[in-house]
């Protein structure tokens, strides 16, 4: 099994490197290369330890890095975790297929803001992306991007993105005005399922038990919850009001191992629930932490027990569902965390994405 799904990763990867992917530009200083500290931070020993997964692959043994790029998220293709896809913000899309030992770029997406991407779970080939005001899609592997949708007011930004893991035709779309599209027919055509002016959205979830269930993350009506595809929404607002500050949101994340499962952050801190909304409970951190914003939270996809959050200096870890905390200091200095993730397939493998300081 393991030598058939290198085959193909060797073959999606001569693909991709033989048409339609470009080398970020070498990096003449070397010095300052070495000092960057950004990029992307990898950990195979569950958060013990980190070191950078920068290298970029090179065709005359030139050195270059991603190490000086922001990144702001990754996705790990849910068919294989091996392949990755970096979303910056000024350099489009990166992708390795060796787990983040080594990047490339594609020639079609090099440049903007990527704010969300996602892989077709039954067709990894099949991959959308969010740039500007514009969906782009791949059939191909990255051999080719088609803009498949753009939003006519050039303004409004294409901000969240999902892909129904049940039947991948359904893909659903947020934006900067408070609007979610969704399409039915893998995105040649869109429907508007709700619009809120200037409510902004910044998380569309489908539920892993239920793909009728859909949590939508909104900058001023909170979290959203649809029982029916997207028909009909709720908002979950009555059940967090006597969280102080948690109208304020920030993320919302999925708890794999628990049905119904979600770690929601906000500026009151850390919030979970088992039954999809209904009621939350506190998720107490250390002491000395509990003033300090969260920048990011992951959940180990096998065990709801193990779960991880960062800060502008430190990763906090847990083993045991919040009792007792271990914390180390992050292994940067100059950038803050973009996003905490980990591998589905081992749970050990820990990925720190980072981005610059804005002054």
């Amino acid at each position: 099994m393991k030598s058939t799904l290198l085959k193909i990763l060797t073959l999606a990867g001569l693909a991709l490197l033989t048409s339609g992917c470009v080398l970020f530009p070498v990096t003449s200083n070397k010095a300052a290369t070495s000092k960057a500290d950004g990029g992307v931070w990898r950990s195979a020993d569950g958060g013990k330890t980190f070191a950078q997964a920068g290298d970029v692959l090179t065709v005359k043994g030139k050195v270059s890095t991603i190490n000086n790029l922001g990144i702001l998220k990754l996705t790990l293709d849910p068919s294989d975790s091996a392949t990755i896809y970096g979303a910056t913000e000024a350099n489009g899309l990166i992708y390795s297929l060796d787990g983040g030992n080594s990047w490339s770029q594609f020639e079609a997406l090099k440049q903007g803001y990527v704010r969300a991407v996602a892989v077709d779970p039954f067709n990894k080939c099949v991959v959308f992306v969010l740039i500007d005001n514009k969906l782009y899609k791949t059939e191909n592997c990255g051999r080719d991007f088609t803009n498949i949708y753009y939003h006519q007011k050039a303004t409004v930004i294409l901000t969240a993105l999902a892909v129904d893991h049940k039947n991948s035709k359904i893909v659903y779309v947020g934006t900067s005005e408070g609007e979610i599209l969704k399409s039915t027919d893998g995105g040649n055509t869109w429907l508007t399922v709700r619009r809120q002016a200037g409510d902004k959205i910044i998380d569309i979830l489908v539920d892993l038990s239920n793909n009728r269930i859909i949590y939508v993350g909104t900058t001023k009506s909170g979290i959203l919850k649809s029982l029916d595809a997207g028909q009909n929404w709720t908002s979950l607002g009555a059940g967090l009001a006597s969280y102080v500050g948690s109208h304020e949101y920030k993320q919302l994340i999925p708890d794999p191992a628990t049905p119904n499962g979600l770690i929601f952050i906000s500026k009151f801190g850390l919030l979970r629930t088992v039954d999809g909304g209904d009621s939350w409970q506190v998720i107490e951190l250390l002491p000395n932490a509990k003033k300090t914003s969260i920048l990011a939270v992951a959940v180990n996809p096998k065990s709801s027990a193990e779960f991880y959050y960062a800060t502008a200096s430190s990763l906090v870890k847990t083993s045991d569902g919040g009792v007792k905390w271990s914390s180390k200091k992050m292994p940067f200095s100059t950038r803050l965390t973009t996003g905490i993730f980990i591998s589905s397939e081992n749970p050990n493998i820990v990925y720190l994405t980072t981005a610059p300081i804005k002054k």
